[in-house]
Parts: structure tokens; C-alpha cells; sequence
């Protein structure tokens, strides 16, 4: 009588194994049992006997290998139940197998109908090819599977491992850098294959390792739009436009081109604020705020760019530092209309300028007039008019300002014709130079100790023509020069001017000094020379993932397809094999 219990139990062990490889044999056998009970049921007993020696020559070894290769038939056939592009002589070989009669094209067969499957197909069959211990790979396509199948192992035998040739994806070599620390060590070739297809976190974890940069162009072969976008963030960033920045939700990006645009960057909306003590009181700014307290003038933020800026912006900055003993800039630096209100609180001109020099010369010019005026410096208010009325290819409005100031200075002096020759070289006519010649006329016609004190109190007190804050500057200066009696009757004869002629509401005797003060104005252009080049992107994608290695290490058994032999080897004493 056969004993039918005897194939089950010494099934796939050679002859020649010694009795620790066969102890190591039945304990593996007890563990695989012990991880499917419902083996165990006698409702889903396995084959017996004659059946096991029948699938020995589909290269299936063991009962639980059986019921194994069972299941997976069966669910390769009814996946393919529906038709399509699948072999008939396969469906064939399956379905034999099923009814009793496995063969040894049963490989070949599962190898054709998995060529015409999904990717999870293939993963599905060779995870059985495992862990039930076929015989139907080739022997360095076994180790490659233990290699990829086994967790606890990192180190691939250099014969076993795949050549360019055979690891068609390159998912094997990736595996396995990402597994070895190896990363660094892939060639660009290995590279351009996995690109397309590998996780963008890998793509990601590559770039850190050097091996990807933006001469690879990796965005262009990625199939995901809002993937190509992250990656041209992250390698091109001078590519990337406002709408993309926008769609990946690149606020950096973004707020440098806000700043750049010259929006205010309001400084308590800023992400990312180191915030100092526990209420907050002492807020660090970031670098477009330091950036922009610099574009108002306040040289009290130079310190604090030096630590942010890169080093040559660094020195940059320095020199416009340096340009400021002198007066002197590079014509890089003149350009830049951002720097010119800080430029302004640095420099304080020792000398009338030449407007020649640049545009903000001619404007620092027009400026430092005006201030000598306001200060009552008349001497050095009329040598820097000299040069900007000599200036006649100068921006019409400045000639404007500069005659109109003429005329005013000639207007202290009583030299009536000489101010209304000036007020004729103005190009134009505007109401407050009209107003300007109509005084001048009157005045003209009174006696001389008729005419009222010839200056503008508004000028006197430092501010423009009816400035409505004239009060406090009034009492700000009374505070400074309590000690000078002087200049403190000279305030108050002003002060008493302009509350005549509010209560009056008469200003006709006040000449109008500027005409447009817009014209003085500094312009508030961002300082665009001193904002660093867009950075890339951070990385955004978690370094090292263990789903994005699993995707790699699916796709490299996908892989292992043609290691499938037309026929099962014969195991030697190194198989492994299951009952």
C-alpha cells in the first residue's frame, strides 16, 4: 500500500542532503504550516500522493506549494475569463493543470499570459515563486528575487546582479542603491531609465545625491503635470512663471515677485518670523522686510542684510556704502532707482552737485537746493541753482523747479526783474507759477517799505507752501532753538504770517515754493539689485520613504518576467522548497 502521507513529507529533498539540512528542511516546512492554518482543515486537505508527483513536473514541490500554484491559476484565469490578447495554447496549459494533468510548459505558459497582463500580475506570481520555492526561474533570477523578496538583506552578490541589458527598467540597480546608501554611485544611464517612472520622492532623494541636476531635464519626461512643475521648481527655478509658482503653492516665489513688483511686504503676515522673548515683542524681520525698511531709507537695516544676502551682495552693498563718503557710485548701482532713497540718507553732500553726473545726481541736486533753502543756508542754495539752471538738457520738470527756486532767491534779494525773468524761462504754465508772477507784479508796483517781508513763512518753518502740520514743526523748532533768540524771532514772525493769512484765508503773498512736489519725491522703486536670485524649491517629499522604495522594488520584480523558464529546473540541494 502507497503511504500517501510519505510525498507530502519528503517531497523536493535530495538524497544526498545531510540530516541538519533535513531538519532545517522540516522545520521550514512546520513554520509555513503554522502560517496557514486553514491547511489544516480537513475540508481543504491537498492532494494527495499521485497528485504531488504530478505536479512535480510543473516544478511545483509540496502540498501547500500546490494549493498555492492552485490559487494562483485560477485567479490568472478568471482574470482573463473576459478575453483579450492572451494565447490560447496558455489558457490552455492553465487550464489542464487545474484539471489534473500539470505539465512542464506550465512556466512558459504563466510567463505568456503575464506578458499581456498588469505589472501587479507579475508581482503576485513571482511573490508565489517565493514563498512556495518554484523552480522556475533561472538560478541568478532566484537570487535576485531572495534579494528583493528578503527585507533583513542589503547586499546583492556583484555576479547576481543584473546587467544594463537584463534590468530593462533599471528598477533592480535603484533597489538596490536605495537600499545600500548607493544613490550617489548611479550612472547617468541607470538614471535616464528609472526617471519616467520612479516616485517623485526618489527623483527627489537622486537630486540630494547629486546625480540629477537640471541638465537631465527630469521634468520632461515625468507624466504628471503638477510632478513636472515641482521639478522645475526644484532644478530651474528661472523657468519657473507666476503661474506655476502659483499652482504648486510656491509662496517664496511668490513673495519675491510681490516684492519685486513693489507691493508692501507686510512684515506680520511673514511666515517662518523667528519671534523672541514670550509676548512677542522683539519680531526678527525677514530679508524682504529688511529689504524694503533699506528701499524707505533706513540705514539702521545694513547690519542685518549683511547677515541674510549672499556674499556678493554682500559687497555690493558695501559699495553702496562706500559711495556715500563721495558721492561716487558704478553706474550699476545709479541705475538702480530702489537705492536711491537709501543712497540719500547716506550721503550727505558737503558741496552743491552736479546734476550732470546721472539721474540721481540731478536729483539729489534739485533736493539739496531746496533743503539749503529750507534751512536758510541762501549762499549755498544759490551755488547749487547755478548749476541746475546751467543744466538745460535736464528733465524738463527739474528746469522747472530749479528756475522757479531762481526766482524766489532773486525774490529775497528784491530783485524783482531778475525773478520774473526766471519764472519766463519756465516751460509752460502751471497756476502756481502764474500765481508766482502775479505776486512778483504786484509787488512791483508798491514801495518798497509797503511790500511785505519777502519770504515764505511755510519755507521758513522747512515745509511746502500751506503744509498743514506747520504747527507742530513750529513748536518742534521753538524746542530746538529755545536758547537762540534769533531764530526764535525769526519762527515767530512766521508763525505770525501764517495765522494772518489763515484767519484772512489770503496766502497771495506767500510765494509758491515747489510748484509740484511730487518732483522731489524719491522714488519708491524696490532696491531690485539687492534681491538674491530666486532659490530652488525645497524638497518637499520625505527623504528615504519606504512606500516609494516599495513602488522600486515591485517594479524591479516585474522585471524578473524573463528569468521564467519554458520548463521547471530540477531542484538541487540549495533549493529551497515547501510542504
Amino acid at each position: 500500500m502507497v503511504n500517501e502521507e510519505q510525498p507530502d513529507r519528503g517531497a523536493g529533498l535530495d538524497a544526498s542532503m545531510s540530516r541538519a539540512d533535513m531538519v532545517e528542511a522540516w522545520r521550514e516546512r512546520r513554520r509555513v504550516r503554522r502560517l496557514r492554518p486553514e491547511t489544516d482543515d480537513p475540508e481543504t486537505a491537498g492532494p494527495d500522493g499521485f497528485a504531488l508527483r504530478r505536479w512535480r513536473r510543473a516544478g511545483v514541490f509540496g502540498a501547500d506549494a500546490v494549493r498555492r500554484v492552485e490559487r494562483l491559476l485560477t485567479d490568472l484565469l478568471n482574470a482573463r475569463s473576459a478575453g483579450g490578447a492572451t494565447p490560447d495554447w496558455a489558457l490552455q496549459v492553465l487550464a489542464q493543470c487545474l484539471g489534473g494533468d500539470p505539465v512542464a510548459q506550465l512556466p512558459s505558459a504563466v510567463r505568456a499570459l503575464l506578458e499581456f497582463g498588469e505589472p501587479d500580475d507579475v508581482v503576485t506570481v513571482m511573490s508565489v515563486v517565493h514563498e512556495a520555492g518554484l523552480p522556475w526561474l533561472t538560478p541568478p533570477g532566484q537570487a535576485r528575487l531572495e534579494h528583493l523578496m528578503d527585507p533583513e538583506r542589503t547586499e546583492a552578490r556583484r555576479e547576481i546582479r543584473p546587467t544594463a541589458s537584463e534590468d530593462v527598467s533599471g528598477a533592480f540597480a535603484a533597489h538596490y542603491a536605495l537600499r545600500n546608501d548607493g544613490l550617489a554611485k548611479l550612472s547617468p544611464a541607470v538614471c535616464a531609465l528609472i526617471l519616467p517612472w520612479v516616485p517623485v520622492g526618489v527623483v527627489d532623494d537622486l537630486i540630494d545625491a547629486g546625480v540629477v541636476t537640471g541638465d537631465a531635464e527630469p521634468w520632461n519626461v515625468r507624466a504628471d503635470a503638477r510632478e513636472r512643475d515641482y521639478l522645475l521648481a526644484r532644478l530651474a527655478p528661472e523657468q519657473v512663471d507666476p503661474g506655476t509658482a502659483e499652482a504648486i503653492g510656491w509662496h517664496e516665489y511668490l513673495r519675491r515677485l510681490r516684492f519685486l513688483d513693489g507691493e508692501d511686504i507686510d512684515v506680520s503676515d511673514v511666515e517662518g518670523l523667528d519671534v523672541d522673548g514670550e509676548d512677542g515683542d522683539d519680531l526678527e524681520e525677514d530679508l524682504y522686510g529688511l529689504l524694503q525698511r533699506a528701499a524707505d531709507g533706513d540705514t539702521s537695516v545694513i547690519k542685518g542684510l549683511e547677515y541674510i544676502l549672499p556674499r556678493f551682495l554682500v559687497l555690493r552693498l558695501r559699495q553702496v556704502q562706500d559711495g556715500a563718503l563721495t558721492g561716487n557710485w558704478t553706474a550699476d548701482i545709479l541705475s538702480d532707482r530702489g537705492l536711491w532713497r537709501l543712497m540719500s540718507a547716506l550721503w550727505e553732500p558737503k558741496a552743491a552737485v552736479s546734476p550732470r553726473r546721472s539721474a540721481f545726481h540731478a536729483l539729489a541736486a534739485l533736493r539739496h537746493a531746496y533743503d539749503c533753502i529750507c534751512a536758510g543756508d541762501l549762499k549755498r542754495a544759490r551755488a547749487q541753482v547755478e548749476l541746475l539752471v546751467e543744466h538745460e538738457e535736464g528733465d524738463p520738470l527739474h528746469n522747472a523747479e530749479a528756475w522757479n527756486m531762481s526766482a524766489y532767491l532773486a525774490l529775497l534779494d528784491e530783485n524783482l526783474d531778475g525773478a520774473l525773468a526766471a519764472l519766463g524761462r519756465l516751460g509752460g504754465r502751471s497756476p502756481r507759477a502764474e500765481h508766482n508772477r502775479d505776486l512778483l507784479e504786484r509787488r512791483r508796483t508798491r514801495a518798497r517799505n509797503d511790500r511785505p517781508h519777502p519770504s515764505n513763512p511755510y519755507l521758513e518753518l522747512g515745509l511746502p507752501n500751506q503744509s498743514s502740520v506747520w504747527k507742530q514743526r513750529y513748536r518742534d523748532l521753538r524746542r530746538e532753538f529755545a536758547d537762540d533768540r534769533e531764530e526764535a524771532a525769526r519762527l515767530n514772525r512766521a508763525m505770525r504770517r501764517i495765522q494772518q493769512a489763515e484767519l484772512h484765508e489770503d496766502w497771495s503773498d506767500f510765494f509758491v515754493l515747489p510748484l509740484d512736489e511730487e518732483v522731489f519725491r524719491l522714488p519708491d522703486d524696490p532696491p531690485a539689485t539687492l534681491v538674491p536670485p530666486i532659490e530652488p524649491m525645497p524638497r518637499r517629499t520625505v527623504p528615504g520613504n519606504h512606500d516609494d522604495m516599495e513602488v522600486v522594488r515591485r517594479r524591479a520584480m516585474a522585471d524578473l518576467l524573463p528569468t521564467l523558464l519554458n520548463a521547471p529546473r530540477r531542484p538541487d540541494h540549495q533549493h529551497r522548497t515547501t510542504s
